[in-house]
């Protein structure tokens, strides 16, 4: 069987060494994973001293998602996933992550991304609501088996990455849709429900960015953002409104010399 390999990084409450404070339990974590998966967790003291930070889980598998979804179509849990000598096997994942939040529960300790790296596509699941997000993994993982023929280009080409959720922004200052933001969030309606109605795609030789409704299993001719590219673009507002008000300055230096 060949293994899954996950890497997993997280934000540790600052102590003063390089690590931080990690949380209860966390040796034992990545000996449990170690003992089924090439892996690796590593945390990484943050700026904020208000507590430990959501993990960001980066799982490949040499499996495809096209296989992952004819598995499921026919009845297989999405977390136990075999072809041939190739296996998407997750559960020991869940039960060491629901063993570690156990001997944590005054920290917050989440997973706030899934990425999964199949031999195909891409799947990046952010975190939407306050259910840890192995809960509704399940049903996200349905509803791809279900429309992972209904998500492929005009061409028929199948996307290189999806991104789950998007949502439509109340102020679509930038982009109709996008992802949820880390700080200062406008769009109050986030929850489980919110990963069954839009996905972000995006595709390779097409050079496309849609949107995929799920519910009506069709594709959007409209592009979203990711948080990045949501930041950048805010950023390059930024400094463009800085620059017009820095030359603005030289005359109003003058007037004030005058």
């Amino acid at each position: 069987m060949e293994p899954i390999a996950i890497k997993i990084e997280h934000w540790t409450l600052p102590d003063g060494t390089p690590t931080g404070e990690e949380p209860e339990g966390i040796e034992e974590f990545r000996t449990d994973l170690q003992n089924v998966y090439a892996s690796f967790v590593r945390g990484q003291s943050g700026a904020c001293g208000g507590g430990l930070y959501e993990f960001v889980v980066n799982i490949t598998s040499s499996i495809t998602m096209r296989d992952v979804a004819s598995a499921i179509l026919g009845g297989v849990a999405y977390d136990l996933v075999k072809s041939g000598t190739r296996s998407f096997f997750l559960h020991p994942l869940i039960v060491a992550f629901e063993k570690l939040r156990s001997k944590n529960q005054k920290r917050d300790i989440e997973i706030g991304e899934l990425r999964f790296s199949f031999q195909d596509v891409d799947v990046i699941v952010n975190k939407s609501g306050r259910k840890p997000i192995f809960d509704d993994l399940g049903d996200i993982f349905k509803a791809l088996a279900e429309r992972f023929e209904s998500i492929k280009g005009r061409t028929g080409e199948t996307p290189y990455v999806i991104h789950i959720p998007v949502f439509q922004d109340p102020d679509p200052r930038f982009c109709r849709f996008r992802s949820l933001l880390d700080v200062d969030e406008t769009i109050q309606v986030a929850n489980s429900d919110s990963y069954l109605k839009y996905w972000g795609v995006r595709y390779n030789l097409e050079g496309q960015v849609r949107v995929y409704d799920v519910q009506r299993s069709l594709l959007i001719d409209t592009s979203y953002m990711t948080q990045e590219e949501y930041w950048e673009a805010w950023n390059k507002e930024w400094a463009k409104e800085a620059a017009i008000s820095q030359q603005g300055a030289p005359v109003d230096d003058k007037i004030r010399r005058d």
